[in-house]
């Protein structure tokens, strides 16, 4: 703010000292309302350095959970149908006496179907939060870089915007854990399941 008053009255002083026309004091005054504004955007700046840095660091961890969201969410759906397709046809065409090996591996296949339909609802509900959280961030970068709030009102905002990131990310991750996890034993059953459909289904 010094430098501005500095610069208002060295200006002051060669308008007086050299009886500048109205243009040329027009000039002059343009240049002061631009170094005005140019002091106050650098000052601000400088006073919310330290905020731009906590929004980039939680822009940072949403653009890194992008990995975790590069799933294929109709290939999980597929498989869903898959599973209740062939729990249908041994619900309806199976009329021996059913193993225990058999019963225990379609209550597996059945529970399978829970866990991707629940991960697949879970997965496109993290997708909006990640969109919506990205532009939360953004508009609240924008209100730092701008002056719109104060350093209370940040406090406040960046506390809830952190924890909907942190909360977002652990989501996020064990969607990605269950449906990997179950992968291998879901292609067992899928096999084991195959020839006694061709039978049920000639």
């Amino acid at each position: 703010m010094s430098r501005f008053i500095f610069f208002t009255l060295f200006v002051l002083f060669f308008v007086k000292m050299f009886k500048f026309n109205s243009y040329s004091l027009k000039i002059m005054t343009a240049l002061i309302v631009a170094y005005a504004l140019l002091i106050t955007l650098t000052s601000c700046g400088i006073k919310f350095s330290e905020e731009i840095e906590y929004v980039k660091k939680l822009q940072a961890q949403l653009e890194a959970n992008k990995e975790n969201l590069n799933l294929d969410a109709p290939l999980f759906k597929l498989r869903a149908d898959h599973v209740e397709s062939t729990l249908r046809t041994f619900r309806n065409k199976y009329k021996q006496r059913m193993s225990k090996e058999l019963g225990d591996n379609l209550s597996k296949y059945k529970n399978y179907k829970k866990i991707y339909l629940r991960s697949v609802r879970k997965y496109e509900e993290s997708v909006k939060e990640q969109e919506a959280l990205t532009k939360q961030l953004d508009n609240l970068r924008k209100s730092i870089k701008s002056g719109q709030i104060t350093k209370d009102e940040f406090k406040v905002y960046h506390r809830t915007e952190k924890m909907d990131v942190e909360k977002l990310l652990q989501q996020s991750k064990e969607i990605s854990k269950s449906l990997y996890e179950i992968e291998p034993e879901y292609r067992r059953l899928t096999a084991y399941f195959e020839p006694l459909l061709t039978e049920l289904q000639p």
